[in-house]
């Protein structure tokens, strides 16, 4: 039996060994006796504190969007206008491919799994809602400050939204197709045209 007070610990020590086990061999080759073994417990242990494999693999997923998400808004929570915001999330959409690809790598796995698992499907769509309303709220800054034209508010959340997953998955799976720093330093011209035509409109 677990000691008590272990198991916050363990659920973490699983899912992490979980997380880099999907890494090396994908979703579908991974057993328990895989994930007991990366996190050196037993599978009885794995088994006391989560229902299945599915639900580890759920929590993973969660997990996942929790961390990207603290990420973001800790980069992003401390700018005051909406362009410098704008700014640092076209970074973050550029930074994490290059910093951190097991979490492309991980979204290739479970976009798979989520055709066929409607907890999987509805975990990413609710990641996608969070994001876009929070891409939508830095926005609405801008517009209300006549930085920026009410229209791009509208359709810039799903379009950024659509440039991280894009560009990462490209990254990821063919990474000489383009040049990363030099695909940020267009991605702010292009958004900065969009503050100077604003401006030229008032």
């Amino acid at each position: 039996m677990p000691k008590v007070g272990m198991e916050q610990i363990r659920r973490e020590q699983v899912i992490s060994a979980t997380r880099r086990c999907i890494v090396e061999k994908g979703v579908l080759q991974l057993s328990i006796k895989d994930v007991a073994a990366e996190a050196g417990v037993s599978t009885g242990v794995i088994y006391h504190y989560f229902k299945n494999k599915q639900d580890i693999l759920l929590q993973v997923l969660k997990e996942t969007f929790r961390k990207s998400n603290d990420q973001v808004l800790q980069t992003m929570a401390p700018l005051d206008s909406s362009k410098d915001k704008l700014f640092a999330h076209l970074e973050n959409i550029t930074f994490v491919p290059v910093d951190n690809p097991d979490f492309f790598l991980l979204l290739i796995n479970y976009f798979a799994q989520a055709q066929n698992n409607q907890e999987c499907a509805d975990i990413i769509k609710k990641f996608y809602r969070n994001l876009r309303s929070f891409i939508s709220q830095y926005l609405q800054q801008g517009a209300e400050a006549d930085e920026l034209d009410p229209e791009l508010t509208e359709q810039l959340p799903v379009i950024l939204l659509a440039l991280g997953l894009g560009l990462g998955m490209m990254q990821i799976l063919d990474p000489d197709s383009f040049d990363m720093a030099k695909m940020e330093s267009a991605l702010k011209k292009i958004c900065e045209n969009s503050f100077d035509l604003s401006d030229r409109n008032k």
